[in-house]
């Protein structure tokens, strides 16, 4: 495979976008689970507390979540025919079950590993790249049988 292929492939970009999205979330992590909340648990108004951990992870999974759909949309499953609103819609409601599945795998590798927190998130992200791809593009940046037969 020649590297205008690799480039013009579906997967690698979508590994790239992936990857810019990962490392911005990882940033993130690092900066408001070390900085940001100095690794002190949150009290949200003496009705819960939750842990810098957790804290982190809402937070740069967001920016994480804003970076991936943008370049995803642009740059990657640009051919999709569903309406901006409808593509965002899918793409969150995929993030929100693939944060589940961070979230498990993360409380997991911290509370029953002892892996440091931002060890755990890289970790985490890296292992859930495929299955994500794989919705995304069937479900959140589909196209209808109709451009497909144009493609």
């Amino acid at each position: 495979m020649n590297i205008k292929a690799l480039i013009n492939s579906k997967v690698f970009r979508y590994f790239i976008s992936a990857g810019i999205a990962t490392w911005v979330d990882i940033t993130i992590y690092f900066l408001a689970y070390n900085y940001i909340y100095q690794k002190s648990d949150i009290d949200m108004f003496g009705m819960i507390t939750v842990s810098a951990a957790t804290a982190s992870l809402i937070l740069s999974y967001t920016c994480g979540l804003i970076t991936n759909f943008l370049i995803t949309k642009f740059m990657v499953f640009k051919e999709s025919d569903l309406e901006t609103h409808k593509q965002l819609f899918r793409y969150v409601l995929v993030a929100i079950v693939i944060l589940g599945f961070n979230y498990v795998m993360m409380s997991f590798l911290i509370k029953k590993l002892e892996w440091y927190p931002t060890i755990a998130r890289a970790t985490s992200a890296l292992t859930i790249g495929v299955l994500s791809f794989v919705i995304h593009k069937t479900f959140s940046f589909r196209v209808s049988a109709d451009k497909k037969e144009v493609l």
